[in-house]
């Protein structure tokens, strides 16, 4: 019986997808802190965005192949609106 059990979930997909969104939120709350007000925080927040963004995208091909289902999707799109949205004051000012 044990035999036939078989996990479809991409659970190591969907963790890396929120250890992307963290990492970003953690160098920008730490930018923001170190260069309070400062013009390298919003590079910082910039290129952080830009290379969350990607991760995610790369996350995405790499794991698609690999048949991930709809949590997996699910993951990567609250992870990219979460890195989207934490950016938002960055950009703001």
């Amino acid at each position: 019986m044990a035999d036939d059990y078989s996990e479809t979930t991409d659970w190591p997909g969907t963790a890396w997808a929120f250890v992307v969104w963290a990492l970003h939120f953690s160098i920008l709350w730490g930018s923001s802190s170190i260069f309070p007000g400062d013009d390298a925080a919003r590079l910082v927040a910039l290129v952080a965005t830009l290379g969350a963004l990607a991760a995610l995208a790369l996350l995405w091909r790499w794991r698609s192949r690999k048949g991930a289902g709809r949590i997996f999707a699910s993951s990567v799109g609250i992870a990219a609106v979460a890195v989207i949205f934490g950016s938002i004051p960055a950009a703001v000012g």
